[in-house]
């Protein structure tokens, strides 16, 4: 796709697929992408969703409140563009929210084999939205560390917390539509997040069903791989080999 900047570990098409969070880039998920790769054997992209780090085109904020759901059809689109047949699909904080939409909205066509939701939002919480504005009320500090990792931080940062906190997006939630998710799933989330209650985690997990698991990271707040990267490859290379027996047992 014109503009979107991808970076991979392995060879052939991305076995796994990483999803970045509302202010994330392919870097600032560190060596979480090499290590998967590393301990998985399995091929592991990762992108830079339009407006972060080195993709295009330049953020026009606020977004749109629907701007979740068009980046789960834009990577529906990647996705065929590289390749990827069923992957694994792990996201954090809104790339989990895309992870989890793309999952439901492509069961039935182009299947995700699995999916790794870390600090996902499936419907709005007060927690969430007031932490973002506390943070516009700071940003300059903010925005001057995002230029570390995104070629155009202020208009990121503008996009990104202005739809967050728009009157508009309070009332979104999408827990209706996970029941479609058919792969394994787990809902991960730190237990001290700083932008969700326990409650995010239980509603999606019961929105999903059968399929998905909670697990909760133990003193680890929104930004777990920021934290410690451990509890994040680790879940991600169990659920590997959790949907790779599974494939195996599964009649022909």
């Amino acid at each position: 796709m014109d503009g979107i900047t991808t970076q991979t570990w392995g060879d052939g098409p991305p076995d796994i697929v990483m999803l970045h969070d509302g202010l994330g880039s392919i870097t600032q998920w560190g060596d979480v992408p090499a290590r998967i790769a590393a301990d998985t054997g399995a091929t592991v992209m990762a992108y830079d969703r339009p407006g972060h780090g080195r993709s295009e085109p330049v953020p026009d904020g606020p977004w749109p409140t629907e701007w979740l759901r068009h980046n789960a059809e834009l990577l529906d689109e990647l996705l065929a563009q590289h390749g990827a047949e069923q992957p694994m699909l792990v996201g954090h904080s809104d790339g989990g929210s895309i992870a989890l939409l793309h999952a439901a909205r492509s069961a039935a066509e182009r299947p995700v084999s699995a999916v790794l939701s870390i600090a996902a939002h499936t419907f709005v919480e007060p927690i969430c939205s007031g932490a973002i504005i506390d943070m516009r009320a700071k940003s300059d500090r903010l925005v001057t560390g995002l230029g570390r990792n995104h070629l155009h931080p202020t208009e990121l940062f503008a996009a990104w917390s202005g739809v967050w906190v728009s009157d508009e997006f309070q009332s979104w939630d999408v827990r209706s539509e996970l029941s479609a998710i058919t792969a394994p799933t787990i809902v991960a989330q730190g237990t001290d997040d700083e932008y969700a209650t326990d409650a995010m985690v239980y509603d999606t997990v019961a929105a999903i069903g059968d399929n998905a698991t909670a697990h909760f990271i133990a003193g680890r707040g929104h930004l777990v791989h920021y934290e410690d990267p451990d509890p994040v490859v680790a879940l991600a290379v169990d659920l590997w080999h959790r949907r790779d027996r599974a494939a195996s047992t599964r009649p022909a």
